[in-house]
């Protein structure tokens, strides 16, 4: 009875699609490897995944179904599933939708689910991959009208750290039910009130607050969110660590060539399974820096991050970025910092030129003095072609405060080579050295005189409008990496692997 609760939706798309002229889309998306962990010393191993996505739309309504699939060489890890399914229904004021669904309340500090398209997420005890988002289980609806917004929702967020051979019960443990009402009272002010409600085993959890948002004078706009634990034992309206709490705000403008942004954070007991506040640390798409990106601990932290985007002629800006941020548990009290600037420059219509340079320190992992360094160059020739060489250097402390015979200076370079070949061909190869002795293995005894070093091949082809494939073959270094505002681990990998994403 279960599984045919879940092939619902599909047989209303199929039934309802043989008796109107609505639209059915189908994509998919295939995943192969073989190959294993750099240097581990074990043989390849294949892992094939697959995910299929299959939508209707008629007039309003609208349903959905996605199909996920794993097969592995240790046959424990294979697994077959529904991943998602829904049915909604839309018009220019209401919208509800059963199943599953992504929603987020203000900025994020209570709820925020998401989807990082095109990315795999891979569990660093199973090594199961499956689609890299958290969603919401349940029923949700929505209004929108000229004075006002609403929406409501009731449902399991996804656990995502949990691989799909888990139990439904251990993948989405919370029962939600939350709201937020905004309203336009004009361009100066939109107030809002946001509330939600948490059953984790039978142990109820209340939380509310507001936001507060708009546009100013000369272009200038704001925005102020603050929530908290609503129990009586809690200290409402309070910052720092007297009440269990997260508000951030937000204030931007711009002045002829300039524009400045300044953000601000204090969260205190505020880490849920199902919210995501802002990071207040910029997002780099430099790798060694990406890679370096400051993790936000919604336990404890506060700070602020200052940018500024100038604009030097035409397309030619520079970027100035200052971020901090203290946490504190206990006696335990560490600050984050973090200057960059980077330049984008075209020295002429087929020439540009993109210099950075970063230094920051990271107390809470032990990074003291950490200088990065950087610059692409990109030319395009003959209308159709483009080369691209990117070239970053990074050097930091690791001091360790309770057993500092194993401080060490780490070095970390990149070089990357590309082209593209407009529209449909692009490759290059990307490659990676480190002497981290934490990297190598080589903390205890401490060595950081042997270099380790990663060389991947990668070429993209655009078959069609509805086909393209990736091909990579190589290593690839693991660590942090950061999207769309989610940091999340890459597990490193050696070998070939081939993806493959279709639309129909």
């Amino acid at each position: 009875m279960k599984n045919r609760y879940y092939l619902l939706p599909l047989v209303l798309i199929l039934f309802t699609g043989t008796i109107t002229s609505g639209q059915i889309s189908v994509s998919n998306r295939l995943e192969y490897q073989l190959g294993n962990i750099p240097d581990s010393g074990q043989p390849a191993h294949y892992n094939l995944y697959n995910q299929m996505n299959l939508d209707y739309r008629y007039n309003n309504f609208s349903a959905g179904l996605r199909t996920e699939s794993f097969a592995v060489t240790n046959d424990d890890q294979r697994y077959n599933q529904i991943a998602q399914k829904y049915i909604k229904f839309q018009n220019n004021h209401f919208q509800i939708r059963l199943g599953n669904f992504f929603d987020i309340l203000g900025r994020g500090l209570l709820l925020r689910t998401y989807e990082i398209p095109g990315v795999t997420f891979e569990d660093i005890g199973t090594r199961q991959h499956y689609g890299f988002f958290k969603d919401i289980e349940g029923v949700s609806a929505g209004y929108t009208g000229d004075f006002f917004q609403a929406k409501l929702l009731y449902g399991k967020p996804l656990d995502l750290t949990r691989p799909p051979t888990n139990d439904r019960d251990l993948r989405r443990p919370n029962l939600l039910q939350a709201g937020e009402i905004n309203f336009s009272l004009g361009d100066f002010i939109t107030p809002g009130l946001l509330y939600l409600r948490q059953d984790y085993q039978n142990e109820i959890t209340e939380f509310g607050g507001f936001n507060l948002g708009g546009n100013g004078v000369s272009g200038s706009q704001y925005y102020v969110e603050y929530v908290q634990d609503l129990d009586d034992a809690n200290d409402h309206f309070r910052l720092g660590t007297e009440s269990r709490h997260a508000f951030y705000s937000s204030v931007s403008f711009s002045y002829n060539r300039i524009s400045i942004i300044a953000e601000y954070k204090d969260y205190h007991e505020f880490t849920l399974n199902f919210n995501d506040p802002p990071q207040l640390v910029r997002e780099h798409s430099y790798i060694l820096l990406n890679r370096s990106t400051h993790s936000v601990e919604p336990q404890d932290e506060r700070g602020f991050q200052l940018e500024s985007l100038i604009n030097l002629n035409g397309l030619n800006t520079l970027t100035l970025n200052y971020a901090r941020a203290t946490n504190e548990f206990g006696s335990f009290k560490r600050t984050f910092q973090e200057y960059h600037a980077d330049i984008n420059y075209y020295l002429n219509d087929y020439s540009l030129i993109r210099p950075f340079i970063n230094w920051s320190e990271d107390p809470i992992i032990d990074v003291y003095e950490r200088m990065t360094a950087g610059i692409t160059l990109e030319h395009d020739f003959l209308s159709i072609w483009s080369l691209a060489v990117d070239i970053q250097a990074q050097k930091f402390d690791r001091n360790y405060r309770f057993n500092q015979e194993q401080n060490h200076t780490t070095k970390n370079g990149y070089l990357g080579l590309s082209f593209t070949r407009a529209p449909n061909l692009a490759g290059g190869l990307a490659f990676e050295l480190t002497n981290d002795p934490v990297e190598n293995n080589t903390l205890n005894p401490l060595q950081n005189d042997i270099y380790k070093s990663w060389l991947g091949f990668s070429l993209n082809y655009q078959i069609n409008q509805n086909h393209s494939t990736a091909l990579f073959y190589g290593k690839r270094r693991g660590g942090n990496a950061c999207t769309g505002g989610i940091c999340y681990q890459v597990q490193p990998f050696e070998g070939l692997e081939f993806r493959l994403n279709s639309l129909f």
